[in-house]
This record gives C-alpha cells, structure tokens and sequence, in this order.
C-alpha cells in the first residue's frame, strides 16, 4: 500500500486527460490544400503514399493519447483537451508548421499547403467533439483563397452547426451543387465543332467554383460513381438541349475512372441511360486514362469497353504519352482517338523537341487510323502548328475555356457566325 500511495501523484500527471472531468476542449482541423498541383505531378500510388508519410510524420507530433483522426484524404483531426487556448494555439502551430515541412517522393521534393481550423471551448457547457469538429469544418470551408496554407483560432459557435456544409462531393450532389461545365473541341481541318467534354465544377457556397484537381483527390469510390451519374445525365440533357436549339453537336465526351470501369454491368447501365434519353451510342464519347489495357485491367474493365465499343460509343484514351501506352488497348478496346496530353502540346510552336514528339504521335495515329485531338491548347501559335503538321481536332483555352450549358448556346452562335474566317487546313493525307 505505501508503494501505490508512493506512486500515486505520478499516476495522477500521467493518466489521461479524459480520465477525469474536462474543463476546456481544442480541436484542430488541418487540410491538405494544394492537391490539384500535386495530383498533377503524382501517380495514384504516390498521391497515397504522401497521404502516409503526412499521416505519419503529424501522428508522431503528437502524445499517444491525442492521437490524429483521419477524417478524409487530406483532413486530419487532433482533440487536445485540458488545455488553455494559447497552449492549444501553441501545439496547433507546431502540428502545422510540421505538416507543412518539404517531403521527398517519387524523385521529388514536395511542400504541402495545409489550411488550419483550431476551435476552443471551455466549461462549464463543452460541447461535443463532434460539434467541435463540425465548428472546424464549416471554419475551413469559408475559408478565402488569401487565408489558404494558414492557421486560425477561433471560439465555439454554436450558430455554425446549422446549417451544415456538405463534406463530401456525394453530398454536394444531392444538394445539387455539381454542375457539368462543357469546353469545345474543333476540328483543324473545317473550323467546326466536333464535341464538348463534359468537366464537373462543384459550386461551393462559400469557396466559388472548384475545379476537379481541388477535391478529385478526395473522393471515395462512392463519390466517384456518383459523380459519373450526374455527369452522365448532365452531359445527355446538354446533347437534348444543343438539338432543340438546332446546333449541330455531334458528341459529348465524358471521363469515366477505372472505378467505375471496373463496376460489373456499367455499361449495360450506361447503354440503357442512352436509351432512356433517346441518344444513340456514337454520341457519347468515353474518356479512359491510357493506364487502361489490358495487361492492367480486370475482365469487367475489359468487358464493358468491349460492349460500349461494339454498342457504337466512341473511346477516348486520354492524356495520351503520360503514363503506360498499351498499344493492344488500342486494338482490343476499338479505341476512337487519343488525346495529346498538354505537356506535349505548351509551346509547341516553337519548341523543335516538342514538335518531333507530336509528329510523332500523330504519325502512329495515322498509320493506326485513329484520330488525335491535342488539349490544353492556349495559344492561336499553337492552334495553327496543330493544323499544320495535321492534327485532328483541338481543345484549350485558345478556343474556349470550360463553361455553364447555358453559356455553350451563345458560343455557338458565335463560333457559327465566325465559321467563314476561320482559316481552312487540308486535311493530311
């Protein structure tokens, strides 16, 4: 008994913090903000193993019992309790200021751009670590652009629990804030419109409108079949639409991930949502990464681009010279046209390294018959030396940038009323 009265003041400092009443609660968000940048210079893979490596390097900055909560990719949580707001704000910078420490993946060197929300409470009346956590949330989504890679502390408000931000891209789905922008592709050869892709934009209450890169990295599978659904049916109202307007747009093209490629029956799905609308096939253009083959493949992967294919749908492989080409895919899977990814097309004009590449491709194109479409087409210099060494069809800001359905009306009458000078390349061949 005199050992454990001996020892008792030292069980008392290191019991938990939670083993008695709490007089004040902290809860710190911190959101990994630059994922467009890195998911444009990381695989899959990588972008999850950074995903660990930051996971790891803020749970080793913690005690073991303030363990980090993952709450999404990217979205890291701590619960400090007992402590006065200044040490919590003085422990939240040093997570922060960590977790924005360089980190060295794939050949490179990386700095993470991390968003802090630190919410304080204290008794008598604590709130809940779910309603502090809700506090933090809604703090990082009204975050501004100017704020972003920065920490805040802010008190507990009780008039931020309602009403709730959506989280998650399902979410903002059914709340209906996912909408399909649509950029134009034109044919070199004719000035015409070809098609549109269809790219989602999710238009946050507060942060505006989002590209993909912003919050793409932060989908589960379940967000990406939903985001498929309503990108689908967006992108087929928009065909309806062009027609009753009396527009001559022969496609839409719509990226599909292997998720959803994967999915047994997607293309039974999607055939019978091309049915149900009164679209033929050949309208529908299906975007695939060239990652798709079929050495990298599953059967299903394999089965539903055969049917869509054989149905009439016309496939993409897309951000073509990026990754793995499997030239069988392009034989097995009846690919319709690759898509010269961007890096290859920037400064085209007048880079002679730039221009053998794509000669190049657009040689294996054409002895393969297939069409190539050049993206992230920015300049008229580039848009004519395109034209020139015989490219299909562009697509860029030097055409036009992604917009609203309702906006593509007034650009085809534009582009329509301006087809007579647009200058006319002869086709190669």
């Amino acid at each position: 008994m005199k050992v454990i009265r001996l020892f008792a003041p030292f069980r008392k400092m290191l019991c938990r913090p939670d083993d008695a009443a709490d007089l004040s609660c902290s809860v710190l968000l911190l959101q990994l903000e630059n994922t467009e940048i890195l998911a444009r210079n990381l695989d899959k893979a990588a972008m999850s193993h950074l995903l660990v490596q930051l996971s790891m390097t803020l749970g080793r900055a913690v005690r073991p019992y303030d363990p980090v909560r993952i709450l999404a990719p990217g979205l890291f949580a701590f619960v400090l309790r007992n402590r006065k707001d200044r040490d919590a704000m003085q422990v939240a910078r040093r997570l922060h200021q960590q977790g924005q420490a360089p980190i060295a993946l794939a050949g490179q060197t990386l700095t993470p751009v991390i968003t802090g929300a630190l919410i304080h409470a204290d008794a008598p009346d604590l709130p809940s670590i779910d309603a502090l956590i809700d506090n933090a949330r809604h703090r990082l989504q009204s975050v501004a652009d100017d704020d972003l890679g920065r920490l805040k502390l802010h008190p507990y408000d009780n008039g931020l629990t309602a009403p709730r931000l959506v989280a998650t891209v399902s979410d903002a789905i059914d709340a209906q804030q996912i909408e399909a922008w649509f950029q134009p592709q034109v044919c070199c050869h004719s000035g015409a419109i070809t098609g549109f892709e269809a790219l989602a934009r999710w238009n946050h209450p507060t942060r505006g409108i989002l590209a993909p890169g912003t919050f793409m990295p932060q989908m589960t599978e379940a967000d990406h079949t939903a985001l498929t659904q309503t990108m689908l049916t967006q992108s087929l109202l928009a065909i309806k639409a062009w027609d009753a307007a009396g527009f001559n747009v022969p496609t839409a093209s719509i990226n599909i991930s292997n998720n959803e490629l994967s999915a047994h029956g997607f293309a039974d799905c999607l055939l019978w949502e091309l049915d149900r609308h009164e679209i033929r096939p050949e309208r529908v253009v299906i975007e695939v990464l060239e990652s798709v083959g079929p050495v990298t493949s599953n059967a299903d992967v394999r089965i539903n681009l055969r049917k869509l294919s054989k149905a009439g749908c016309h496939i993409d492989l897309d951000d073509f010279g990026t990754g793995y080409a499997s030239l069988d895919a392009i034989r097995q899977f009846g690919i319709h046209r690759i898509k010269l990814d961007r890096s290859f097309v920037t400064g085209c004009d007048i880079d002679p390294a730039q221009q053998r590449m794509i000669l190049a491709i657009l040689a294996l194109a054409e002895r393969l018959g297939i069409a190539a479409l050049a993206e992230g087409v920015e300049t008229r210099e580039e848009h004519a030396f395109l034209a020139q060494m015989g490219c299909d069809e562009v697509q860029g800001y030097a055409i036009a940038r992604p917009m609203p359905v309702a906006a593509t009306m007034d650009f085809l009458r534009r582009h329509n009323a301006a087809a007579a000078d647009l200058p006319s390349i002869a086709k190669r061949g």
